[in-house]
């Protein structure tokens, strides 16, 4: 009788699909280098048919981003890691290269999108050099009243949603109100705002907290309310304390929901945001673009629209690492 022994599995036996991922595709990333290459040489090369602005600063900066494309490409042929990111980002980079090119062609090169409604790569770039102090000072203040409002609406909805979905007194008293006066709009207390608030910038700060606290205070009690109450029979077969179970069965079971409700919260508080601006706040992106505005100045309101935007994405990115951290036990449990 003769046995088979199975041969181990060595490291040169790796999958052709994995080699193939070490290196950068061929086709995708040769089109995405040449749609950067193609808008860095028509903005350098060819004149622009509007007086808009200097290209040498656009071109260079899609020369830049030529080169850096060809760095990561040559990175990639030692890195797999590197590779990998190469692979899973060539699309977008390209389908942005792309937008690019015909933003360019269309406005400062063809003159089809004339200004001041529509504006060229190079006549946003001058218009964030020349405003880059206030810019800068708009956007700190922005930022600073996005997260004084965000943090006093979350605490509150947090708050309210605990109170609710821990105690059946609560619920009925705060169930009404929470329903009647929860989805109404921030922008619609303005008027009330203004008469009430004891400054513009306290009144400010409670339309941002405003939009933050109810979808925080709703997920909150609905997700408080949805911890099975096994966890509960157990905790308390143990000798659990009812301080026990509210912030180490309940608030924990309830996090996924909490965090929810933050993420709806940050997107409320942005559009309460540019509304609180409006109070007299001599200050923020939302003033920056309403002043603009009104002097028909369109490719520096674009650059505050850009910014705000920008904000927003790394907040949610700040947020979404928390919760990762946060969450970490459920990567095992549940898709992310």
């Amino acid at each position: 009788m003769t046995t088979t022994v199975a041969k181990p599995v060595t490291a040169t036996a790796a999958p052709a699909t994995a080699r193939a991922l070490r290196y950068p595709p061929t086709l995708g990333f040769a089109v995405t280098w040449a749609i950067w290459a193609l808008t860095a040489a028509l903005t350098l090369g060819l004149p622009d048919r509007i007086d808009a602005a200097d290209p040498l600063a656009a071109g260079l900066l899609f020369a830049g981003v030529t080169v850096v494309l060809t760095g990561w490409a040559i990175l990639g042929y030692t890195r797999y890691a590197t590779a990998a990111q190469l692979r899973e980002w060539t699309p977008w980079i390209g389908v942005i290269g792309a937008w690019v090119l015909v933003w360019e062609w269309t406005t400062a090169k063809t003159g089809w999108l004339v200004p001041p409604h529509f504006a060229s790569p190079q006549h946003l770039l001058l218009a964030f050099y020349e405003d880059a102090g206030i810019l800068a000072s708009s956007t700190w203040h922005s930022v600073l009243l996005l997260l004084i409002g965000f943090t006093i609406g979350a605490i509150a909805g947090f708050g309210t949603g605990l109170a609710m979905g821990w105690s059946k007194v609560a619920s009925y008293w705060g169930n009404p109100f929470l329903q009647f006066f929860g989805p109404v709009p921030a922008a619609t207390l303005l008027p009330l705002v203004l008469v009430l608030s004891p400054s513009t910038y306290a009144g400010s700060v409670f339309m941002v907290a405003f939009g933050v606290w109810f979808p925080v205070a709703v997920l909150t009690r609905a997700g408080i309310a949805g911890v099975a109450r096994g966890y509960f029979d157990v905790a308390q077969t143990l000798g659990a304390s009812p301080r026990f179970l509210i912030w180490r069965v309940a608030v924990p079971g309830a996090l996924p929901s909490i965090f929810t409700g933050l993420f709806m919260g940050l997107g409320a508080s942005l559009g309460a945001l540019a509304v609180a601006e409006l109070l007299g706040v001599r200050d923020g992106l939302g003033w920056y673009i309403q002043w603009t505005k009104g002097w028909a100045a369109y490719p520096r309101m674009y650059t505050a629209i850009i910014i705000m935007v920008v904000v927003c994405r790394l907040l949610m990115l700040i947020l979404f690492r928390v919760r990762n951290r946060a969450l970490n036990w459920q990567k095992d449990l549940v898709r992310w």
